[in-house]
C-alpha cells in the first residue's frame, strides 16, 4: 500500500485517541515516509517495513493506555491498559491479564478482610455498651464483671489497631503492585515493538 493509504488506515484506527496525540503520531509516521523516500525507498517498501496498520494501531493504543494509567492512577485506567495489552495476543492474555487480575483479586480480598477485623474490633469496643442497651445482643467472649468488660474493650481496641495497620499495608501493597504492573506492561510493549522492523 502507498503512503496515503497507510496513513488513512492508521488515522481511522486511531480515531478514539485524543486529536493532539493522534496528530503527533501521524506526524512521526509521515516523517518516516519522508526520510525513507529521500533514501530511495518506495512507499510500498516503507509501508511493509512499518508493519500492518492494524498491528501498529493496537501497539500505539496500548502505549497510550499505559501512559494514561501511569499519569492518571486509577483502577479503571490500569484495567484498560491491561486489557489493551492482552488484546495484542494470546501470550499477553495469559502472562499479563490473568496474573494481574489474580493479584488484584487477592489484594482486594485481603483489604476486605482487614476491614472485617476493624469492624470486629469496633464491635468489641462497644459490645459492653450495646449489651447494656440490648441485653444479650452480643455474646461476650469473656464474662466476669469489670475485668471481663475491660478485657473485651482492650481486645476490641487491639483488633481495630491491627485491622487498621493491615488495611494501610494493603493500600501500600496495591500502590506498589500498580507501579510494578505499569513497568511490566511497558516492558511487554517494548518487547513486542522490538519485533517490528522499522525503516532505516
Amino acid at each position: 500500500m502507498n503512503k496515503e493509504e497507510y496513513l488513512e488506515k492508521l488515522t481511522k484506527l486511531l480515531k478514539d485517541m485524543p486529536k493532539d496525540d493522534r496528530e503527533d503520531i501521524l506526524s512521526d509516521y509521515k516523517e518516516h515516509f519522508r526520510i525513507g523516500l529521500e533514501n530511495g525507498r518506495t512507499e510500498e517498501e516503507l509501508s511493509r517495513a512499518l508493519g500492518d496498520p492494524k498491528t501498529v494501531a493496537k501497539q500505539i493504543n496500548v502505549e497510550y493506555m499505559i501512559n494514561k494509567a501511569e499519569n492518571e492512577q486509577s483502577a479503571s485506567n490500569v484495567i484498560e491498559a491491561m486489557l489493551a495489552t492482552a488484546g495484542l495476543g494470546l501470550f499477553n492474555m495469559i502472562f499479563v491479564a490473568v496474573p494481574a487480575l489474580g493479584i488484584a483479586a487477592i489484594i482486594m480480598v485481603l483489604f476486605v478482610a482487614g476491614l472485617g477485623v476493624i469492624f470486629t474490633g469496633i464491635l468489641g469496643i462497644f459490645s459492653p455498651l450495646i449489651n447494656l442497651i440490648f441485653p444479650h445482643a452480643i455474646h461476650l467472649p469473656v464474662s466476669g464483671g469489670i475485668l471481663g468488660t475491660l478485657i473485651t474493650i482492650l481486645g476490641g481496641i487491639g483488633l481495630t489497631v491491627l485491622g487498621t495497620i493491615w488495611v494501610v499495608i494493603m493500600v501500600y501493597m496495591a500502590k506498589w503492585f500498580y507501579t510494578l504492573g505499569i513497568k511490566y506492561l511497558k516492558l511487554n510493549l517494548r518487547i513486542i515493538k522490538g519485533r517490528r522492523i522499522r525503516p532505516e
